[in-house]
């Protein structure tokens, strides 16, 4: 393979890094997407998820990247676009699935018999092994939106407490697929009439998975002081829950295909940034200046030339809800779930909101001593007018938040929705890639006193520019 040219800044940042056991780790990793063997890609996940992130780190940001034409290569085919595909959100979609024909017996004997019969070579018809559970990611936006309808109600499904390591792996594949993108909406199990699959299904399954990141998303249980109602873990440390983040990237994904298929004739600035495999998920790949931002700057220095996160600009931002009733009945209604099982899949149409953001910095300050101490804390200020349905009043609101680093390294955006000077909802998201990435934030946006029973919901934005009267493009 040939990587891209490491910036002046990554050399010098990795003066005392070992490059024999670098080059000895990426050929590893090459050779392990190259293997027809899922189970030991599934066991060599942290390698694979460490030799993703570094490549994707050093990534050129100049739109022709050899770093991430790499990774898609390697990623795209059948046999690795399983990785993918391993978070609990999936396993949830095709137990339930299955179990709904076959007993739970069937199917692990389905997964013990094939899980080394993976084929490595095709793209879009699957191979004879585990990874024949075929994810489709960038075909299904060549076919129609599943259609939204009813379905009979399911039973609330237990999840057995995972091992540390199944665990591990659901939170590096959900990572990954966040990394990855182009948000896999649809999995297709292939059927088998032949004698050696007999507790195979003996037609496909095509397994819709829209409706199973809907319920973990609306699942109001997951928000909570630990959490900061935002995609985080429960423990209060601020880390990123992937399949949380995961969940909240396909819903809205899919809620924006199913919109701009309907009613947008055209408009580029409606398109999410997550819909090119890799792309965007590099910091600085916004190309608002160089990384010397990051260092400190004279006090004279304009204040959005101080800024490392580049706030300053227009974003277009999109939220979903679920009418309330609906919310409300998902959440509290009788024969709620017991703790430890999950709600059932949902199938019910939320609406969506495009809102153009125009923000300010206002101030900079040291981080606090529960922030990420690389960067500052950044203010800003600004206004918010709805893109898309236009005459949407609730959209229309002044902006406030600020942007700083979690312990962990993670850029986390709080934004607060102002109207006639009271503070009405509230966000908390994360920038996927890091600092002034352009695949955008995502997170969650809530009632600002935290109310139990919501309404809360999925919401993201991305950048589009850094001049603040720019228009939008997006035409019913």
């Amino acid at each position: 393979m040939q990587d891209d040219e490491p910036s002046k800044d990554a050399i010098a940042n990795n003066a005392d890094v070992d490059w024999k056991a670098e080059l000895r780790d990426l050929v590893r990793f090459q050779k392990m997407l190259s293997s027809s063997s899922y189970e030991l890609k599934l066991q060599d996940l942290i390698l694979i998820t460490d030799r993703v992130q570094r490549l994707l780190k050093t990534a050129s940001v100049d739109g022709c990247s050899l770093n991430i034409a790499f990774l898609h290569r390697l990623i795209r085919t059948q046999n690795n676009i399983g990785i993918l595909c391993n978070s609990s959100l999936f396993e949830w979609a095709t137990n339930i699935t299955l179990t709904s024909s076959e007993s739970h017996s069937q199917y692990d004997s389905y997964l013990d018999q094939s899980v080394d019969d993976a084929s490595s070579t095709q793209d879009s018809t699957p191979g004879d092994g585990f990874s024949r559970i075929f994810a489709s990611g960038e075909s299904i936006r060549k076919s129609k939106d599943p259609e939204r309808g009813g379905g009979a109600v399911r039973k609330a499904i237990h999840v057995p407490h995972p091992t540390r390591l199944q665990d591990q792996i659901r939170r590096l594949s959900a990572r990954l697929h966040c990394l990855y993108g182009v948000p896999i909406q649809r999995l297709r199990i292939p059927g088998s009439n032949s004698s050696l699959h007999q507790r195979r299904p003996c037609s496909d399954i095509n397994i819709d998975l829209h409706p199973f990141a809907r319920s973990k998303v609306y699942d109001l249980r997951q928000h909570s002081e630990g959490t900061l109602w935002g995609p985080f873990v429960e423990d209060g440390s601020q880390k990123v829950d992937w399949e949380k983040t995961e969940a909240i990237m396909m819903i809205l994904d899919y809620n924006i295909r199913v919109f701009t298929n309907k009613y947008v004739t055209h408009g580029s600035d409606l398109i999410p940034p997550w819909d090119r495999p890799f792309v965007g998920v590099t910091p600085y790949s916004l190309n608002l200046m160089p990384s010397e931002a990051v260092t400190e700057r004279p006090p004279r220095l304009p204040i959005d030339l101080q800024d490392p996160y580049g706030v300053s600009g227009t974003w277009m931002r999109v939220v979903c809800f679920l009418d309330y009733r609906e919310l409300f009945t998902f959440n509290f209604s009788e024969g709620q779930p017991e703790p430890g099982q999950l709600r059932p899949p949902i199938d019910t149409e939320e609406a969506i909101r495009f809102i153009i953001v125009k923000l300010q910095v206002t101030e900079i300050e040291k981080a606090g001593e529960k922030d990420g101490q690389a960067l500052p804390v950044v203010h800003f200020k600004g206004s918010s007018y709805p893109a898309l349905p236009p005459m949407d009043v609730n959209a229309t609101s002044k902006i406030r938040g600020t942007v700083r680093l979690t312990p962990g390294g993670e850029v986390r955006w709080t934004t607060f929705s102002v109207f006639h000077g009271e503070e009405k909802w509230r966000s908390e998201s994360i920038q996927l890639g890091g600092v002034q990435a352009s695949r955008g934030v995502l997170g969650y946006w809530f009632d600002k006193d935290f109310d139990e029973y919501g309404p809360a919901g999925p919401t993201a934005f991305w950048k589009i520019t850094n001049d603040p009267d720019h228009g939008v493009t997006g035409d019913l």
